[in-house]
């Protein structure tokens, strides 16, 4: 379980007591990781295997030691400059093949991963994953298409709101930038029950003003915070 049984209460209130004052839907859905980024190891272990050795050749050559590795060039004896040519060219592909497997072992560490993963595919991961969410919950199937999806990626940090069509034609999207921004206080201090207590709370104010819960308020999605499995 990724958050506390008391969390998850918590969060089931928080969204009973907001859904009871308008005629929206809110969801909440949590993730240890939008994706598995297996990508990013690979790609550091290419660019790693492809340019350190170049790196290293330049250096070799700056400092006056590249004649020396071929055996010195004016030396004129053509069997021993292709053997230092092909020993060089062994040598490099080796060289290659270890930075490779190297980097990517390394890389793959999730500590390290998530590290070198860059913000922008963070970002754009978690936002795929929150739009996955958002259909595969249904969000898009309320009777007056006013459902709106807290999602949170745990260890990306990140977060993201999504409001239905009904919702976004009357609310600005900026609307959602403090539920935002009270949502990752909360996970930042250690305490993501408070986060989405206080996240959920905003949301509700913000729908209650353009949709107010009248005599037919049905709850027409589950009101409990979803663990999603990293995909």
């Amino acid at each position: 379980m990724l958050l506390s049984s008391e969390d998850h209460h918590r969060i089931e209130q928080a969204v009973e007591a907001a859904e009871a004052t308008t005629r929206g839907e809110i969801v909440c859905v949590v993730t240890d990781e939008a994706a598995h980024y297996a990508e990013v190891p690979l790609a550091w272990a290419a660019a790693s295997a492809l340019l350190l050795p170049l790196v290293a050749l330049a250096v070799a050559g700056l400092a006056g030691r590249f004649d020396y590795a071929f055996g010195g060039w004016a030396a004129g004896h053509v069997e021993a400059i292709h053997a230092a040519v092909l020993t060089a060219l062994t040598s490099y592909a080796l060289v290659q093949v270890i930075l490779f497997i190297g980097v990517f072992v390394i890389v793959s560490i999730p500590q390290v991963r998530r590290r070198l993963t860059p913000t922008p595919h963070k970002r754009a991961q978690v936002r795929a994953r929150a739009l996955e969410q958002f259909y595969a919950r249904g969000l898009d199937k309320t009777r007056e298409r006013t459902a709106v999806l807290i999602f949170v990626s745990l260890h990306d940090r990140r977060a993201e709101v999504l409001a239905d069509s009904g919702i976004s034609d009357k609310v600005d999207a900026s609307a959602w930038t403090d539920v935002i921004a009270d949502l990752v206080a909360g996970i930042r201090a250690g305490k993501p029950g408070d986060g989405f207590a206080a996240a959920i709370e905003r949301c509700g104010r913000h729908l209650a003003v353009h949709f107010p819960a009248g005599p037919d308020n049905p709850n027409e999605l589950p009101d409990t915070l979803v663990e999603a499995p990293r995909i």
